[in-house]
Parts: C-alpha cells; sequence; structure tokens
C-alpha cells in the first residue's frame, strides 16, 4: 500500500484588481490602503503588490458581517 505525503499548500496571492472587486474598491484605493499600511503585501521580484487571499477573504467577511448596534436594513 503506498502512501501519500501531504504537500504543503502554497498561499495563495491575489492581484490589486482581484481585491478591489472583492472590496468594491478601485484599484487605486487598494493599492494606497497597502500603502498606508491597512492591508497586508508582499512584492514581486517586479516590483507588483500581491495580497494574501486567506487574509483579504476574512477581512471581506468582517467587513460584511452587520455590526452589533447597526441597523440590518438601510432607510430612506
Amino acid at each position: 500500500m503506498e502512501r501519500t505525503v501531504p504537500q504543503p499548500t502554497e498561499p495563495r496571492y491575489l492581484r490589486t484588481a482581484q481585491v478591489a472587486e472583492l472590496l468594491h474598491v478601485s484599484p487605486k484605493t487598494v493599492s494606497r490602503w497597502a500603502q498606508e499600511g491597512r492591508l497586508p503585501y508582499v512584492r514581486t521580484l517586479g516590483g507588483h503588490r500581491r495580497y494574501p487571499d486567506a487574509e483579504i477573504r476574512a477581512l471581506v467577511e468582517t467587513l460584511s458581517e452587520p455590526s452589533a448596534g447597526q441597523p440590518t436594513t438601510w432607510s430612506s
């Protein structure tokens, strides 16, 4: 019987445009937030920013949860 050794999964990274789409903001805003230290990122050898997928998706989940004391519906 052959045993398979689990391969370590490499973390996935998102491009600026992908993060912008998830957060419903412009790519410029994502870049600015990264520069201000609001979003985690790494730099590629070419100097581009890449954002850790798991951390960005966790942020999206946090932002989409209604806050305590905040109304869940908008009123006009």
